[in-house]
């Protein structure tokens, strides 16, 4: 082979190249099927209360059919979950406050006369994974604002935070879902005391 077709196939990788920079290449994606479980265990509800449907206020990605949630750093792979975040955190919310002995009525929003009602936010949600080669850290972040509402109006606002950091040899979207149910239970047990105090 002569050297005008090597200098051909270096010129189509080049140009290859940088199309691919230009119009972008295809992802690899990793897909987390979110999960919870109830992990608060206090008691001491009673009665009925509204819950309105979470709302994202943090800014995420959005592709047809999926949410981005984070990424695996200097890589290629995005972390995407094909679930509906607010329906997540609700069935959380059920969970938790069901279990402190509230009948939950679930609305989309608060009405203007609720007695007794919870309208949480969803202010913090990122992933991000760093493969070391032998292992993967999976660090996430979660933080909720409740409004809890008190005969149409707002009685008090509390915050949780909570973050946390794995090592697996998972590479799969499971340690991601696992981690993501570990930070959001976290932040419901902080939250969960707090309720009950200004319901």
């Amino acid at each position: 082979m002569n050297s005008k077709y090597w200098a051909h196939v270096v010129r189509v990788s080049v140009l290859a190249a940088a199309a691919c920079l230009l119009v972008g290449c295809a992802t690899v994606e990793k897909t987390a099927n979110l999960t919870y479980q109830r992990a608060a265990n206090v008691r001491g509800g009673s009665g009925e209360i509204d819950l309105a449907k979470p709302v994202i206020e943090v800014r995420l990605g959005r592709m047809p059919g999926r949410i981005v949630l984070g990424s695996v750093l200097n890589t290629g792979t995005q972390i995407v979950t094909t679930d509906d975040i607010p329906e997540w955190v609700m069935g959380a919310l059920i969970d938790e406050l069901h279990f402190v002995g509230y009948e939950i009525r679930t609305v989309p929003i608060l009405p203007s006369d609720v007695s007794r009602g919870v309208f949480v936010r969803v202010t913090k949600l990122s992933v991000d994974q760093e493969d070391s080669g032998l292992l993967l850290s999976t660090s996430t972040e979660i933080g909720l604002s409740a409004e809890i509402w008190k005969d149409g109006r707002l009685s008090k606002t509390l915050t949780a935070t909570a973050s946390s950091r794995d090592e697996d040899m998972d590479r799969t979207g499971e340690s991601v879902a696992a981690s993501l149910q570990k930070t959001l239970q976290s932040a419901m047990v902080e939250l969960m005391p707090g309720i009950i105090d200004a319901l």
